[in-house]
């Protein structure tokens, strides 16, 4: 197969200032969450929300990071604490945190399988997030020509690019894998020949830089996965449903207010840019979460509103995941994820409740 080329609150003075300004859902003024469910989003305190990378303008980032600059989570009386996270799985099972992303359904079974008391509560999307690389000159035109050559990967192999060589022939073994960096010059530098990317990041980058790469996409190899889970403590979470609903429902409301409006995409990535403790590239940034975004829609099923998971959706990676024997035993999908939360954020007609009863 040929690859393609590439009590209640008060509305803050932040929120007040965006509304004059025009940036602000007008529903997020409107603070009539009922009294119950207020107490109930209030009772636990500061709830820590762990980011899957930095403030990188990434799904199941950028839109906490929105909801919570436009005082939705205040509106829906959550007090949240949102922080570049790390080890999250680790932490959000100890209670030290109680939300956070991961890359996909992958890495919530896998933590869950070493024993992690977390659950999965909401999926972006739909298909995988990551892809190989090679430049489009260099000679690599099938799976097979892989082989001895030296590709590069963050963090450790994905199984889905060990599922895309076998299932078509290709012993991985005979790959020299090595781990790499975040920069994707050593592509057109030759320190690697192929390079694990994120479709929505890399290929842009480089074609920004004058490069052109051929893209490697396991999904169109017949592997597929997810991409931006939510996890939650799974403990904390079935003692407080209404604020899982709710945090869900703030951040998708968000992701909809940037969506309505090229201006307010910008200042939410003004937003995460001083936030950032690096260089933030505000252009780069746009281009990866429009990409995503178009990513998104086009793998979403008929009928679903955004975020929403099901078995059927986390099964391929559950297979891949006992296939390669990356867990003990087979994954309980049922346990490792829940429609509960997000399903009650929905209406019958798929658009969002807002606000929350």
């Amino acid at each position: 197969m040929k690859p393609a080329l590439f009590s209640l609150p008060q509305t803050s003075v932040l929120a007040i200032t965006l509304a004059g300004a025009g940036l602000l859902p007008l529903a997020a003024t409107a603070q009539d969450i009922s009294p119950d469910r207020c107490a109930a989003n209030q009772a636990p305190g500061e709830v820590i929300f762990l980011t899957s990378f930095g403030y990188a303008a990434s799904h199941g980032i950028l839109d906490v990071l929105a909801a919570q600059k436009l005082g939705l989570f205040e509106a829906l009386c959550i007090d949240l604490t949102m922080q570049p996270g790390g080890a999250n799985i680790q932490l959000i099972s100890a209670n030290t945190a109680q939300l956070g992303g991961v890359g996909g359904a992958s890495d919530t079974m896998l933590g869950i399988d070493n024993g992690a008391d977390i659950i999965g509560i909401a999926t972006y999307g739909n298909v995988g997030a990551i892809e190989l690389l090679t430049m489009a000159d260099s000679g690599i035109e099938s799976l097979a020509d892989f082989a001895g050559k030296t590709v590069g990967y963050k963090g450790a192999i994905p199984p889905q690019f060990s599922a895309m060589f076998q299932d078509n022939g290709v012993n991985p073994e005979d790959i020299n894998w090595v781990s790499v960096g975040y920069d994707p010059i050593i592509l057109p530098n030759s320190q690697v020949q192929g390079l694990a990317a994120y479709k929505s990041n890399e290929p842009y980058d480089l074609a920004r830089q004058g490069f052109a790469v051929t893209e490697w996409n396991p999904d169109a190899f017949g592997i597929h996965s997810t991409f931006n889970t939510q996890i939650a403590n799974a403990t904390f979470a079935a003692a407080n449903p209404t604020v899982i609903e709710d945090f869900l429902r703030a951040s998708f409301k968000a992701y909809e207010w940037m969506r309505e409006d090229q201006a307010h995409l910008d200042q939410a990535l003004a937003w995460a840019a001083e936030l950032s403790t690096a260089g933030y590239d505000i252009d780069m940034s746009r281009i990866r979460f429009n990409a995503e975004a178009a990513i998104i829609a086009e793998s979403q099923p008929d009928g679903w509103g955004f975020g929403q998971q099901s078995v059927a959706q986390w099964q391929p990676e559950a297979d891949m995941l006992q296939r390669f024997g990356i867990v003990r035993a087979a994954p309980d999908i049922s346990r490792a994820m829940t429609t509960a939360y997000i399903d009650a954020i929905y209406d019958d007609a798929g658009a969002l409740i807002w606000p929350a009863p």
